[in-house]
């Protein structure tokens, strides 16, 4: 009786054991969050003042299910890019930038935006201007951002 007892309780135990042994979750037994998918849309470049400096604006989206950082931005044309965000009275330099999960970040007019520094040739309006982002945890993406004019709305005819 013992014996059958036995038996029994192993027969039950057997697909327990080997439900843990699964390599489709985590060791929580959850599934793990997909990788970041990234893309990047809306890049443009206001037609700048100045001949070898100038702001850019574009969105990255990440519909993936775990977050990427951006590390930085680099351009053929730029001696250095860089990466800001405009406070009431100030611009402050942001080394990197987190993409929630299934969000979206806007580099827009007034907030988060770049800085191309040394470019050349001097952008003319209609002109294209690659940008190269990193992430820390994603592949690199490459957008050609436009040079629009000065008063070029996003999402507006022109």
């Amino acid at each position: 009786m013992r014996r059958r007892a036995a038996l029994a309780a192993a027969a039950l135990a057997a697909p327990l054991a080997l439900a843990g042994c699964s390599s489709s979750g985590s060791a929580s037994g959850t599934a793990q969050a997909s990788p970041p998918r990234l893309s990047v849309s809306g890049a443009y470049i206001p037609l700048p003042s100045l001949p070898d400096m100038a702001a850019g604006y574009l969105v990255v989206r990440n519909d993936g299910g775990r977050a990427a950082t951006l590390t930085g931005v680099t351009s053929p044309q730029a001696q250095s890019v860089s990466m800001h965000q405009s406070t009431a009275s100030t611009m402050l330099d942001t080394p990197t930038v987190q993409i929630p999960a299934h969000g979206t970040v806007a580099f827009a007019r007034g907030g988060r935006h770049l800085m191309l520094m040394g470019l050349s040739p001097a952008p003319k309006l209609g002109a294209r201007i690659e940008l190269n982002l990193r992430f820390d945890d994603a592949a690199p993406v490459t957008v050609q951002a436009t040079v629009q004019p000065l008063t070029y709305q996003p999402g507006q005819s022109s």
